[in-house]
């Protein structure tokens, strides 16, 4: 792909590998068409992800890519954000520009933050058709329950003022009351950002909260919506599950909105509960049950020898360097799936799919 002159590989010929094990049941071609087109401007990382709504008419896919600070990835993502900078409108180019400057920052030794943040996810939205589409941006935080003012103080605020600069010092206050108020063990595992200059509202994600002390955390960080009713749902949730993320929206003030991400180990459709729990699911008119068919034949893997596309020219390039005993595939789990409730709407499902290419090491044919 050539923009102003500067040529990069692109997302593309990865996807075309990887989409086919969606299944038509959570894949239109429509969104297709569109998840490939959006694949060709952007770099082609490693690991990734897809965004699927489990319910009926809802067939947009979102993509995801996770960024690891200390990958040569990471440069190629700088790259790709200077060559937009030649080319974009001055509103888009600035945005970018911050996001390249954070970037920047996490490589250079000599920041606070480098080697401190250890992941970032950026979430793209597949209905926007903008020559450059901006992604909604998740700062991993370091993934253990950490004393909440360091992380808050050391990590979280000065990471979102190199993103956002002065915009984002209306959410200080909640944002410094979901730290901490974290206890027991709970910590807060992610910072959502919309990379806006007029965006006033931040993600937080909350790990570890037992399903007793969540009512209590919320109504000590000023939320103020119906307890009864979200109980009454956090005991159903955790009945299936012994881990759930909870997703908080804050600005000025922390939103009735909640999002429960809900977490198994176990992969197998035929020994884990995802199949139990997408089952709950389709009872509830929550999942369509040809999605919950296609979401439970997700994990597995994709190599160059069950795949009906091309395998990306830079896997193949790569593997000409690599020991002969070395082989190219792409890991497939479902990695969570998302209940979001929100006061007087019924409650909607979503289903995150992961993916990591990775080079396995063998015994070599002699």
């Amino acid at each position: 792909m050539n923009n102003g002159g500067y040529t990069y590989r692109n997302l593309k010929e990865q996807l075309d590998v990887l989409l086919p094990s969606l299944g038509q049941a959570l894949i239109n071609n429509d969104q297709l068409s569109k998840l490939r087109t959006l694949a060709a401007r952007l770099t082609p990382v490693s690991e990734g992800g897809f965004e699927c709504r489990l319910g009926p008419d809802q067939p947009q896919v979102d993509l995801h890519q996770c960024i690891y600070p200390t990958d040569c990835e990471l440069a190629l993502l700088r790259d790709r954000i200077s060559a937009i900078g030649s080319t974009a409108d001055t509103d888009i180019r600035s945005t970018w520009t911050h996001l390249h400057d954070f970037l920047t920052e996490l490589s250079e030794p000599s920041s606070p933050l480098h080697s401190r943040i250890p992941e970032i996810w950026l979430e793209y939205d597949n209905q926007d058709s903008h020559p450059y589409p901006l992604p909604f941006v998740f700062i991993g935080l370091p993934q253990r329950a950490a004393p909440s003012a360091e992380t808050y103080d050391r990590l979280a605020v000065p990471a979102l003022d190199r993103l956002l600069g002065s915009h984002w010092h209306v959410c200080k206050d909640k944002l410094y009351r979901c730290f901490a108020r974290c206890s027991d063990g709970a910590f807060i595992s992610h910072i959502g950002v919309i990379l806006s200059g007029n965006s006033r509202t931040l993600r937080v994600n909350v790990k570890r909260l037992r399903p007793d002390m969540l009512i209590s955390y919320l109504q000590r960080i000023g939320w103020q919506g119906q307890a009864d009713e979200l109980r009454a749902l956090v005991e159903r949730l955790f009945a299936f599950f012994d881990r759930i993320t909870v997703c908080l929206d804050i600005g000025q003030k922390v939103y009735p909105q909640i999002g429960f991400e809900c977490i198994t180990p176990k992969q197998s459709p035929s020994v884990g509960s995802w199949d139990v729990f997408l089952g709950y699911l389709v009872e509830k008119g929550l999942c369509e049950p040809r999605k919950r068919e296609a979401l439970l034949s997700w994990p597995g893997r994709t190599d160059p020898m069950n795949t009906e596309a091309p395998w990306p020219d830079r896997l193949i390039a790569e593997s000409l360097l690599k020991p002969r005993n070395c082989f190219t595939l792409f890991n497939r789990r479902l990695s969570h799936i998302k209940v979001v409730w929100k006061p007087q709407y019924p409650l909607e499902a979503k289903a995150y799919l992961w993916y990591r290419h990775q080079w396995l090491s063998g015994k070599s044919e002699k």
